[in-house]
């Protein structure tokens, strides 16, 4: 009895030093496996798409929205910075424009399909959203010229970012040797990963992000209480393609290369994927679930070609026996054990 009361002070003690602090922890789990692989190309991977699920938290976990088209904004995000990269005659150092107009090109495609579908609810909503993504598919199948159809746009250049004659970042030089490539675009992606985590934690805990909170709990209150539920609902959508496109901003320039598989809707099946893995209601959620999918998918395909039905199977696992996901059956486990209480919900910031 003596034992368990002090595993459960043990327990408590950790969690208390862990509660709160979910920006940090991410960066823990993040840089984490890095250390035990020193495999920086699946790290640069992994965090790419870890935005993308970030990005989708804000849709689903905070303002309860579910789709099945949220590739559309990753992918919209990519072809933006490929386009910048191939299409647009500009100074090599000028490789950040690229990022700025994949994620303008992510908001203008949020802006466009939140007015026309965020009218309708739930199920409906999620098949609006994917028949939109099919459409950018096949426009983007059919548009050769631009996107290089089924092809897709490839052999891309390392653009280079700095002010002439101050600092110029070349990734491919790795500052004079002193770091691989890999390693220093590793190193910038993280940077970009960590200002949007710390965005979305911002914008968590601001009135607005309170808000979205009240409209997935109920919209019928928050109407009531005088809070106009479409324009919030809006917000949060348009907020959410920003983020996935920030992500998929830098998968081009990781890959050399963009193609169709990025407005795939396979891949808005993986989004989903990732937040019922790590836990929906989670801020650190939808990254221990993008990096739990990539480490499954990478053990599994080891030794077997056939991959994808064991992950199919897990997915059913996990509906059927952890609904809370990863970090939320941690957070029960924790309940149970402890009188401590972990609150998904920060503090209201005042700013």
């Amino acid at each position: 009895m003596e034992s368990k009361e002090q595993d459960s002070r043990w327990l408590e003690r950790i969690v208390t030093l862990v509660d709160g602090k979910e920006v940090l922890l991410i960066f823990a789990l993040v840089l984490f496996p890095l250390f035990l692989t020193g495999n920086f190309s699946l790290s640069t991977h992994v965090l790419i798409f870890a935005m993308f699920a970030m990005g989708y938290y804000i849709s689903l976990g905070e303002t309860g929205m579910l789709t099945f088209g949220h590739a559309a904004f990753f992918g919209l995000g990519a072809y933006g910075s490929a386009f910048w990269l191939v299409h647009v005659d500009a100074p090599p150092y000028m490789g950040f424009m690229g990022i700025i107009t994949g994620v303008l090109l992510a908001v203008v495609g949020g802006i466009v399909i939140g007015a026309l579908s965020l009218r309708r609810r739930g199920t409906y909503l999620a098949l609006i959203t994917l028949a939109f993504q099919q459409m950018l598919y096949f426009t983007f199948f059919q548009w050769e010229s631009l996107t290089g159809g089924d092809d897709g746009l490839y052999g891309l250049s390392t653009p280079k970012i700095g002010i002439p004659g101050v600092f110029v970042l070349e990734f491919e030089e790795g500052l004079g040797g002193l770091v691989s490539a890999e390693m220093l675009f590793f190193a910038f992606v993280f940077v970009i990963f960590a200002v949007s985590v710390y965005a979305i934690r911002r914008l968590k805990q601001s009135k607005m992000g309170h808000v979205f909170n009240a409209v997935r709990e109920n919209e019928d209150r928050a109407d009531f209480l005088g809070y106009d539920v479409h324009n919030y609902r809006m917000m949060a959508f348009v907020a959410s393609a920003g983020f996935a496109g920030l992500g998929g901003t830098l998968y081009p320039v990781y890959l050399n290369f963009v193609g169709l598989s990025t407005l795939n809707w396979v891949l808005s099946g993986e989004v989903n994927f990732f937040l019922l893995l790590g836990g929906i209601s989670s801020f650190v959620g939808p990254v221990v679930g993008t990096m739990s999918y990539y480490w499954i998918v990478d053990e599994i395909s080891a030794f077997t070609d056939h991959w994808q039905l064991f992950v199919g199977l897990i997915f059913i696992g996990l509906v059927l026996f952890l609904p809370e996901g990863i970090v939320g059956t941690i957070r029960d486990y924790v309940s149970e054990r402890t009188s401590y209480t972990i609150h998904e919900v920060p503090p209201r910031s005042d700013e």
